[in-house]
Parts: structure tokens; C-alpha cells; sequence
């Protein structure tokens, strides 16, 4: 069977399709990996056979755009709104739809080359990132079953639909006229990645997949080989924080890391070469080691907290190894997965907003992860999420059932 697999061209989008893409691979199937030309280094550094389609598109500048910008620095959204659309206000709404658009644009910009490539090699099935829309339009071009891949945090997307309901943006409807094809409204199934204890309910059509870490390629240093002497506690902030925030997140990430180093005897700074140069500008606290581009699922093991920014690879990454959390957002869809892991008793969460400056902030996340490392309860919760994970399919499970939707 042949099995063609698309995201757009940013690796956080990338990584959680990386364990079934293996696994396809592993069970014999076909698998190709189509993107834009800036994700094929990082395809092809998993080990899978990417194709190149379309043109780069700055998505940067796309989701700073004055319509989409406000979307990095909200307060508060209503609990539980992935599945309870209707507590949402209009100008909630208009900023997911924007969101909406702006995957448009990104089909848009892969689109011809991908409907090109899928023609010619004409695969079974099309498994695509929940939110790159030019996977469900292809399928629908070549009269194919599509499957829409969640990346890990809870809830389904539907950012190219109005209001999150049954009618499609006009943006969406017209890459399918582009191909001639009817509108999909919804794939032909789901796989929900996401943890047993934070998950909100499914139809029949999602299937649940158990999350297996992968954050890269990455060599494992000399002193994650020796037996550590102490408490660990992990600060990471996420590219795509860094990428679309820029220096905004530096200082918090500063407070972080002091506060850290009074509760634990070690502190490491997972970031990116970008986020160490900034940090390089003051120095860290003795007890802080700056590890640049280390992934996650090599390091999370032998820490017993990390404090990040509520991205969905950090958060999973850490729940599959019974890690317990300090997250810090503002954007909606990570304070999905800080609500709904604060729920679960295995993290505590905060919004930047409830961050003050300087010493007083210090202060404050200091407390929390006091709190998280003392109570054993927070250990309790953290090791029973992680628990029922490794319940859940494999992706080497999954990959039998999607050979089951082409037949």
C-alpha cells in the first residue's frame, strides 16, 4: 500500500507524524513525506523519504500578521472551548478563522506540486497534519480516503471552518475548485495522539494512538550517560515561541531558570541556538547548563520537572515519562493542554500575564515549583497519566487500521 504523509513546512507539526510515518515504513508499506523545500533537512534527518512540493512561505511574518498577532498574546480563554465552540466571543472566532487563512495560504503554496506528485505515484491514502489543508483537497482529487493527524494537544481542529462548525471558510472551499474536487468537510478519519487523562471525548471516527516522543535526531551528551547527583529540573521554551515572539520570551525564560536554580540542584536549559545568544547577554545562575538543540525525549527521563511554554511536544514528551509540569502560556491552544494537564493533577499552570516582572515573578515560580516538586501527588499524577499512555495503540497498531480504511 502506498501511503503518502504531508504537514507544512514547520517541524513541531512535523515530529508527532514521525513515529507512524516509521512504523508504516517498518510494516512494509510505501510512505512518502511531501513538504515545503525548508522542512526536507529535517524529513530526511528522521530517516524518511521526503519530496519536496511547492514554495517556502514565511510563516513568521504570516502569523505575526496584523490579523493573526493577538493570537500570541491572549488572556484567558473560556475551559473546555475545543469542544464547547459556543463559549467562545466573535473576536475569538475571528482570530481561529484567521488562523484558518492563513493555512490556506500555505496549501495554496503547495498545492499544485503535491496534486502533481500524487498523481503520478497515485498512493492508497493521504495522512496529513490536522491543520495543512492541501492534504484533504488532494485527496479528494484523486477520490482517496483522507486522515487528519493531531499533534498531541486535546481537541480536533477545524480552523478552516467557519465558526468551527459544519461551513467551510470560502479560502478553503476554493483550493478544492481549484482541483475540481468537492469540499471535505471532515476527513475520512482522526488519530488523536493526545494522553487518556487529558483527552475530551471522540466520535467513532478518531482513533486514539499512544504519543511516542520524537524531538529530532540528537546525540546524547557524556553527562546524561552518568548517574545525576540530584534533582533535575528542565527549562525549555519552543522554537516556534522563539520564532513568532522573538525576544519577548527571553526575560521570562531568564526568570524561569533563576527561580529553578533555588529549588533544584541542577537546572538545564534546553533551547535553541537562537534563545542561548539571547540568554548569553547576562549570566545564568552556577547551576544552569545550557544544552542547545538536545532533544526532548533524550533528556525529559532524567527530570523530575520541566517548565516550558505548553507547546504540545514538550507537554506529551513530558506526560510519556511521568514528568510533572510548570507550564506558562499565552496562546489559546497551549493553554489547552496547561488546563487541562493542571486538571489532571500532574502540572500546574499560569498565564505570562500572571508572570510579574523581575524578582517578584522570580518569587512567584519558585513557589509553584516548590510545590510541584514537594507534593508527592503531583508525582502521583504525573506517573498515572504516563501510565495510561502506554496503554493506548502503538502507531505500529494504527498503521493496520489505516490499511483497513483504503480497501
Amino acid at each position: 500500500m502506498r501511503i503518502l504523509f504531508t504537514t507544512f513546512p514547520w517541524h513541531s507539526h512535523h515530529f508527532p507524524m514521525v513515529p507512524l510515518e516509521s512504523a508504516a515504513l517498518a510494516a512494509g508499506h510505501e510512505v512518502r513525506v511531501a513538504s515545503a523545500p525548508g522542512l526536507m533537512p529535517i524529513v530526511t534527518a528522521s530517516g524518511l523519504p521526503g519530496v519536496s512540493v511547492g514554495r517556502d512561505v514565511d510563516l513568521a511574518s504570516l502569523s505575526n500578521d496584523r490579523s493573526r498577532a493577538a493570537w500570541h498574546v491572549q488572556s484567558r480563554w473560556p475551559d473546555d472551548w475545543p469542544v464547547r465552540p459556543d463559549l467562545l466571543n466573535d473576536e475569538q472566532f475571528a482570530l481561529i478563522e484567521n488562523l484558518g487563512r492563513m493555512q490556506a495560504v500555505m496549501a495554496s503554496a503547495m498545492l499544485d506540486d503535491l496534486l502533481d506528485l500524487a498523481r503520478y505515484w497515485r498512493p492508497d491514502l493521504v495522512v496529513h497534519d490536522a491543520v495543512t489543508l492541501a492534504g484533504p483537497v488532494v485527496a479528494a482529487a484523486l477520490g482517496v480516503p483522507n486522515v487528519s493527524h493531531l499533534w498531541g494537544t486535546p481537541g480536533l481542529q477545524r480552523i478552516e471552518m467557519r465558526r468551527m462548525g459544519s461551513e467551510p471558510l470560502p479560502e478553503y472551499a476554493e483550493l478544492y475548485e481549484r482541483v475540481g474536487a468537492a469540499v471535505r468537510t471532515e476527513p475520512t478519519a482522526w488519530i488523536d495522539p493526545s494522553a487518556p487523562g487529558i483527552r475530551y471525548p471522540a466520535g467513532p471516527t478518531c482513533h486514539q494512538m499512544r504519543y511516542i516522543p520524537y524531538n529530532g535526531p540528537g546525540l546524547l551528551p557524556d553527562w546524561l550517560l552518568r548517574e545525576r547527583t540530584g534533582s533535575r529540573v528542565c527549562v525549555t521554551w519552543g522554537a516556534t515561541s522563539m520564532a513568532l515572539r522573538g525576544g519577548t520570551v527571553v526575560e521570562l525564560v531568564r526568570q524561569c531558570v533563576e527561580a529553578a536554580a533555588e529549588v533544584a540542584d541542577e537546572v538545564v536549559v534546553a533551547v535553541t541556538e537562537q534563545t542561548a545568544r539571547a540568554l548569553d547577554a547576562a549570566p545564568l545562575p552556577d547551576r544552569a547548563r545550557v544544552a542547545v538543540g538536545l532533544p526532548l525525549h533524550l533528556l525529559m527521563p532524567s527530570c523530575d520537572l520541566v517548565v516550558h511554554h505548553g507547546g504540545a511536544g514538550t507537554s506529551m514528551t513530558a506526560a510519556a515519562w511521568g514528568v510533572r509540569q510548570l507550564l506558562i502560556t499565552t496562546r489559546p491552544e497551549p493553554t489547552v493542554n496547561g488546563t487541562r494537564l493542571a486538571a489532571s493533577g500532574a502540572a500546574r499552570h499560569l498565564m505570562t500575564e500572571e508572570v510579574p516582572a523581575a524578582q517578584e515573578g522570580v518569587d512567584l515560580l519558585r513557589a509553584e515549583m516548590d510545590r510541584l516538586l514537594s507534593d508527592p501527588a503531583h508525582g502521583t499524577a504525573a506517573q498515572k497519566l504516563a501510565d495510561g499512555m502506554r496503554t493506548q495503540p502503538t502507531p505500529a497498531d494504527l498503521v493496520a487500521e489505516l490499511t483497513n480504511l483504503a480497501r
